[in-house]
């Protein structure tokens, strides 16, 4: 088939990344593909090494129907397995090496998993195959004989954590990621030819997915930071110094920093931000001098990321999740599965194009929350019921309001805790908020508020409250931290806050 030509943004006839990979292999050979600090990689150079390895996946039995682990932390390796498992026609699971090795067999047996790749050599798993085998031939350069994987063949299964204590697995088909990267090129402008994205995001979370492929499949570059947590100084040096045009910051950084850290980022270069992981609660998004901030929402289970909002003036501070991309549908729907009105909150249920398979081996578990779709066209279809509570505005974008669990009860009265942090964040001195349930505090449980800023009396905060809540929403006791903990995809580690002792320590810092 005859390629387009070059300045095409995606490829007409492509089905899958894959396609769209090697597309930019061919039309773009000598533009930088990946990049790191002390080397790069051009899109024929990184098409060679993917292109080995997924002959190694293959001649070893990996293809469509399985899928592969992959245990490696943030670097050029773990993109180069991320890549050659798709190309060999498998899905790829990325677990954390730093993970206890209990949990990480325990997933990989759940999944199916008969081969692993891995950076470095693992003693609890003898036969897993490195990444970096210097015995891999140049004769295994010829993409010809890699078959492109169907769009609906599994191409990556994330863990997510399980009610049960064991954690569940996703699997996610071709067709889902593919549908997200299109848009992201054609209809959002995530990512242009010319960018360069610099990957902040965990191995294991699903947002690799994006923020790693969208580049690649147009012809961008990834550029990879050094290895460990990337806290907002480093994501600004990294900015400065790797020429990053693109970016995603998680919303627990963006909403509190993003006022003093966006025009920094501006003045580095960076075009655009994207966010996500959680609720964006922040001022200063659509400053003058501020890069364009994407809020993009989903759930594993739907693609990473099926609805998205372009921040623009005048953008509230309580920010939308916005509207769904192409092939995607939304229903706000009540505890009836009836829709519910505009203006009025429901329960979030996602449809069409980029849904999971499903739970991997938990069947039971899959029906109950893929469920069939009364509204589509075609019958057979299924939405996903999110367990998100939301509001569809009248100009069409959806507001998250919280996560139906998320709900506590004390004294007889059900109280939602993001309405409670986002009232917290907009008192004097407050840069951050995150609010748990505490049945440990003194006097019997307590509505307990975890703040970062600068500390002011609890009297204070309460008279500010005042005006915001009702009596039986308003903490009893306020904890100051120096930051507020994240977990590894970036959102607020509320079971580390639950760990916090001496919560009647009024004004002192932990």
């Amino acid at each position: 088939m005859q390629d387009p030509p070059p300045n095409e943004r995606v490829a007409p006839w492509a089905r899958t990344v894959c396609d769209l990979f090697e597309h930019q292999v061919r039309v773009r050979p000598h533009a930088t593909a990946v990049r790191t600090a002390h080397r790069s990689w051009t899109y024929a150079e990184f098409g060679r090494v993917t292109a080995r390895l997924a002959h190694r996946l293959r001649r070893r039995g990996a293809g469509p129907g399985a899928v592969v682990g992959l245990i490696a932390p943030r670097g050029p390796a773990a993109l180069a397995g991320v890549v050659a498992i798709l190309r060999c026609g498998a899905a790829c699971l990325p677990l954390d090496p730093d993970d206890p090795p209990r949990r990480n067999r325990e997933v990989l047996d759940d999944a199916g998993c008969d081969q692993v790749l891995v950076a470095a050599p693992t003693a609890w798993l003898p036969g897993a195959q490195l990444i970096d085998d210097p015995g891999l031939g140049e004769e295994d350069d010829d993409t010809a004989s890699l078959r492109s994987p169907r769009p609906l063949d599994l191409a990556y299964a994330i863990t997510t954590s399980g009610s049960t204590g064991r954690p569940k697995v996703v699997g996610v088909p071709h067709e889902g990621i593919f549908n997200l990267v299109v848009a992201s090129i054609e209809d959002l402008d995530l990512i242009r030819a010319d960018d360069v994205m610099l990957w902040t995001t965990a191995v294991t979370v699903d947002s690799t997915m994006h923020d790693c492929l969208m580049p690649l499949c147009c012809g961008a570059c990834v550029a990879i930071p050094e290895g460990g947590d990337l806290p907002a100084g480093r994501m600004l040096l990294a900015a400065r110094t790797m020429g990053v045009t693109v970016l995603e910051i998680p919303a627990a950084v963006l909403g509190p920093y993003g006022r003093s850290l966006l025009p920094r980022l501006a003045e580095a270069g960076v075009r655009l931000v994207i966010t996500g992981g959680s609720q964006l609660d922040g001022p200063g998004l659509t400053d003058a001098d501020s890069p364009v901030v994407y809020n993009g929402y989903g759930p594993t289970e739907a693609s990473v990321a099926p609805t998205w909002y372009r921040c623009v003036k005048p953008t509230p501070r309580w920010v939308p999740i916005g509207r769904p991309i192409r092939g995607v549908r939304t229903h706000v729907l009540d505890e009836d599965l009836a829709p519910v009105p505009v203006g009025v909150d429901g329960q979030l249920y996602i449809a069409g194009t980029g849904l999971a398979r499903g739970y991997i081996g938990l069947p039971a578990r899959t029906a109950a929350v893929f469920l069939p779709d009364p509204f589509a066209d075609v019958p057979g279809q299924r939405m996903y019921a999110t367990g998100d509570r939301v509001r569809l505005q009248p100009d069409g974008n959806l507001v998250f309001l919280g996560r139906i669990d998320d709900q506590v009860k004390i004294s007889g009265f059900r109280v939602e805790i993001g309405e409670v942090e986002h009232a917290l964040r907009e008192c004097p001195g407050v840069v951050d908020a995150a609010v748990l349930l505490r049945e440990d505090a003194p006097g019997g449980a307590a509505i307990v508020a975890f703040l970062v800023g600068t500390p002011s009396a609890d009297d204070e905060i309460t008279d500010r409250l005042r005006d915001r809540l009702p009596g039986h929403m308003r903490p009893r006791f306020y904890v100051w931290l120096d930051a507020m903990p994240l977990n590894r995809p970036g959102k607020v580690d509320r079971a580390a806050l639950a760990e916090i002792p001496d919560i009647a320590r009024r004004g002192d810092r932990v």
